[in-house]
């Protein structure tokens, strides 16, 4: 009998344990989770997000809306500024949590002393380092007179927008003022930023060339659904790396007319199976996704 009775117990105490564990009593360890790890997906409830590549010719200003939170990605051109501020009104656009401005190139940086003076914008986003020609001391002078607050890049940043994850990675390539023909190698230095809302996934590459896309391949991020294509669909020696390693199903291009992408960065795109629009055959881009996966493409 006294053995029976050990042996009862020894089977409930191993059945509680196992029941303890479950329930998700007793935590299983993990291992540290690095910077660059792809978070888990929020719920499928989250809110639909509406991404707008507004057309300013060849250059970038992206607006991000996801519920009743806003935020810009670059500004466009100085003389687009009248464009760009119609469109926020039309899209019942008052307030900007930030704006992010991936490099000083003039088809980047806008008038943001309009964008200032007509909207409530919280924070500024600049690349880590100071501009040596004449379209970064505009900026800068523009920001300073709109009284605009910045805060420069320098480590990789995880921002809420509207319940949805948006994240903006420093550059990894230092800044030269007189690399290539004098021109400097700005568009490798820009900001990348990320939006994952849901299952939905956004990928804005600013205008990286060779060099920033190698420095981007090392960060290994994972694949991303929706691809606002660098630097105006210009190839670059490893963008089929590139998009081999995003596999987008949308790829958006900020081209114009009269400097459409490259025809080579078209066959890629086709190769990869990505669903192609340009702002240079269709004017602005709208995508509307809903939390899930699924998205909507429509031109305006």
């Amino acid at each position: 009998m006294k053995k029976l009775a050990s042996f009862v117990i020894v089977i409930l105490f191993a059945f509680t344990l196992s029941a303890f564990v479950g329930c998700g009593q007793i935590p299983a360890q993990s291992g540290s989770q690095s910077s660059n790890t792809v978070p888990m997906q929020r719920d499928s409830s989250a809110p639909g997000e509406r991404i707008s590549v507004i057309d300013v010719g060849k250059g970038d200003c992206i607006l991000l809306q996801v519920g009743s939170s806003a935020a810009l990605v670059d500004a466009g051109y100085d003389d687009t500024s009248d464009e760009v501020l119609s469109y926020l009104r039309e899209s019942n656009v008052d307030h900007l949590k930030f704006l992010v401005i991936t490099h000083y190139d003039k088809d980047h940086i806008g008038d943001v002393r309009a964008l200032g003076e007509q909207l409530d914008i919280d924070m500024v986003y600049l690349p880590g380092y100071e501009g040596a020609d004449k379209n970064y001391r505009s900026l800068m002078t523009a920001i300073d007179k709109a009284g605009l607050p910045t805060q420069s890049v320098d480590e990789e940043l995880s921002l809420d927008l509207g319940g949805a994850e948006f994240r903006i990675l420093p550059s990894r390539v230092e800044y030269v003022a007189d690399a290539g023909d004098g021109e400097g190698n700005d568009n490798d230095c820009s900001l990348v930023a990320t939006l994952r809302n849901g299952g939905d996934s956004y990928l804005f590459a600013g205008d990286l060339e060779e060099e920033g896309i190698e420095a981007y391949l090392d960060e290994r991020l994972g694949n991303f659904d929706v691809l606002k294509v660098p630097h105006h669909g210009r190839k670059a020696s490893n963008t089929e790396d590139f998009l081999a390693d995003v596999q987008p199903k949308i790829a958006i291009i900020t081209d114009s007319y009269d400097d459409p992408a490259s025809k080579k960065t078209l066959k890629m795109l086709d190769k990869a199976g990505a669903d192609v629009h340009r702002t240079g055959d269709s004017g602005t881009i709208v995508v509307e996704g809903d939390g899930a996966g699924k998205y909507a493409v429509s031109h305006i």
